[in-house]
């Protein structure tokens, strides 16, 4: 039994010592052997950009609402009973085209009467002035009195002037007449019916809501501290939610100045200059204004900037040395924001070097290299 023990003791004496030597094996092997790549400091690649001055650009994104340049309720001239009505909500119609008609049988009517005493006096025109000629030929050679003459050219004035009254009331009835038909006054979309077969209307209620769907505009309330500065002319763009993430080309239409005393805004309205957008009246759209603000100052790509949670803002500034690049964390103060470019008040100046990609682990010093 005390053999066996000894041997146990022995067999775990080697079984250490040999663990220990491969330790001291595997220590020694690594101390002395060269460090791979991986091991070695890696220079990370880093693109840059040179700090610039520029003209200062201020933003402006305003909301505000599409419109049509042309929205009527429309209604009839004259009172009436309607008889048809031609197009319903939601119909393109063109300008001229009939929308609905009245009864008008009493005043095709009253137009047919008109028509006959028109033809009527016309003929009695005609007969005054054969008998004036007449007496006009008979007192020339004697044979009549001149007074048969003189009341002969009154009858004739008499009859023209009662052909003028009829052929007035002709074209009155014949206006009438035409009033009985509705037309639309543009080119549109019928929005709302509000009228139907039966019904009697009268002037001033509305029987259809038309809708220009062309030269679209977008009005915008904007801060009346920017009226002087749009007056010259500023570059702007629309962003509507049917195109997401297109910016579309427009024009300022009109300043509208005083459009909310209270509010102390003025409208801005702005014009596509694109057609055929997929956009209608009553949309919400974003208007995107640039104003120049007439001063120059240093400015750097937005990916320049580093931001930390208490508020600080920073950017990695390129050392070159000659033989190696360093970057040193420099603090700034920033102010507008355009075009992806970023207004540096403080902290830069003209001709330095930032980085702006690669720069999310950077450290004070380290060695960068630039990004083929």
């Amino acid at each position: 039994m005390n053999q066996r023990l000894k041997t146990t003791e022995r067999g775990s004496f080697d079984v250490r010592g040999l663990a220990l030597c491969m330790l001291l094996f595997v220590v020694v092997f690594l101390g002395l052997s060269p460090k791979t790549p991986s091991q070695a400091q890696i220079i990370p690649p880093v693109e840059t950009e040179t700090v610039r001055e520029s003209p200062v650009i201020q933003k402006l994104e305003l909301s505000g609402s599409v419109s049509s340049p042309h929205a009527s309720q429309i209604s009839t001239l004259v009172p009436g009973l309607v008889s048809r009505v031609l197009h319903d909500s939601g119909t393109h119609v063109k300008q001229g085209d009939i929308l609905l008609q009245l009864d008008s049988e009493l005043e095709e009517a009253a137009y047919e009467q008109a028509v006959a005493q028109t033809k009527q006096a016309e003929g009695e025109v005609k007969d005054a002035k054969r008998r004036l000629d007449i007496a006009a030929s008979l007192a020339k050679r004697k044979y009549g009195p001149q007074n048969e003459v003189d009341a002969r050219s009154a009858e004739v004035e008499i009859d023209i002037a009662t052909h003028d009254g009829f052929r007035a009331e002709q074209k009155r009835r014949a206006v009438i007449l035409d009033r009985h038909t509705l037309k639309a006054p543009f080119d549109g979309v019928i929005s709302r019916r509000m009228v139907e077969v039966g019904q009697w209307v009268t002037p001033g209620t509305a029987v259809f809501e038309l809708v220009a769907m062309r030269n679209f505009r977008v009005d915008v309330p904007v801060p009346q501290y920017h009226y002087a500065r749009l007056r010259e002319g500023a570059d702007v763009a629309l962003e509507i939610d049917t195109l997401p993430g297109e910016q579309i080309p427009a024009k300022i239409g009109a300043l509208i100045p005083v459009s909310d005393p209270d509010a102390r805004t003025f409208t801005l309205r702005v014009l596509p200059t694109r057609e055929n957008i997929p956009i209608a009246p009553g949309m919400s759209a974003r208007v995107l204004v640039d104003l120049d603000t007439g001063a120059r100052d240093v400015v750097v790509s937005r990916d320049a900037l580093i931001r930390y949670p208490d508020g600080r803002i920073t950017v990695w500034v390129v050392k070159d040395d000659g033989d190696k690049m360093s970057v040193s964390e420099r603090r700034v103060e920033i102010g507008l924001s355009f075009d992806g470019l970023v207004q540096v008040l403080s902290g830069l100046e003209e001709g330095e070097r930032v980085v702006v990609r690669g720069n999310e682990s950077l450290r004070e010093g380290q060695a960068v290299r630039l990004a083929s």
